[in-house]
């Protein structure tokens, strides 16, 4: 399969998983990838400014695009917290908590099932390269649970995050944006909750953002 038509495909998750490769698109973003990840870099000059807007997911083309190995962890550090996203939907929200769990030096993050993508261009571009500096879990929800970590939930029924005192092997948990977390994890978990005063609720991101960086 020659380049071109690969990078269409993989813009897709189906293709993704299938060849276990994955894009990033712009020269800051294709710094941060590892070596042994990198595939080949595509640039403009190589197959025309045309052929690349076609390539391109961005409204605004950048120059370059690689094709990386798909990759997961296999041994967790000995970090304080590992951060644990349950069926976040919108890939931005993930990789913005991401991006944030990276630059709070913590190198620990499960995705459990339902998850959105974290190959999704939207994931990698809001990660801002952050998809590379950390240990990346897949794991179901039932995986999870058999991990004994002392769990925490982002939940507004929760402590003031304020007066919480983290315990080592503990686990942050931030829930789908409309559902929350599922019963069967909040069930095993302890409550923390962010106060706030005139809204209903923050974006996930801002609220993991909050919590990653007061852990910190």
């Amino acid at each position: 399969m020659n380049k071109i038509k690969l990078i269409n495909k993989l813009k897709q998750k189906k293709y993704r998983d299938e060849f276990g490769l994955f894009t990033v698109e712009g020269d800051k973003l294709i710094e941060e990838i590892p070596k042994n990840l990198l595939e080949f870099v595509i640039d403009v000059e190589e197959i025309g400014e045309k052929n690349f807007k076609k390539l391109s997911e961005l409204t605004t083309p950048q120059k370059k695009i690689a094709v990386c190995k798909k990759f997961s962890a296999n041994q967790f550090s000995n970090s304080e917290l590992t951060i644990v996203l349950d069926r976040i939907q919108e890939p931005n929200n993930v990789g913005a908590i991401l991006r944030s769990t990276a630059a709070a030096n913590f190198k620990d993050i499960i995705l459990l099932d339902g998850t959105a993508d974290i190959y999704n261009s939207k994931s990698i571009r809001a990660s801002m390269g952050a998809i590379f500096h950390l240990n990346i879990f897949h794991m179901s929800e039932d995986e999870f649970l058999e991990k004994n970590f002392n769990l925490i939930a982002a939940h507004i029924e929760g402590v003031d995050y304020r007066n919480f005192e983290l315990q080592k092997n503990s686990a942050l948990i931030l829930g789908n944006e409309g559902q929350g977390i599922s019963k069967k994890i909040l069930n095993q978990s302890k409550k923390i909750t962010i106060p706030i005063k005139n809204i209903e609720s923050l974006n996930v991101n801002a609220a993991a953002a909050i919590l990653i960086f007061h852990f910190a």
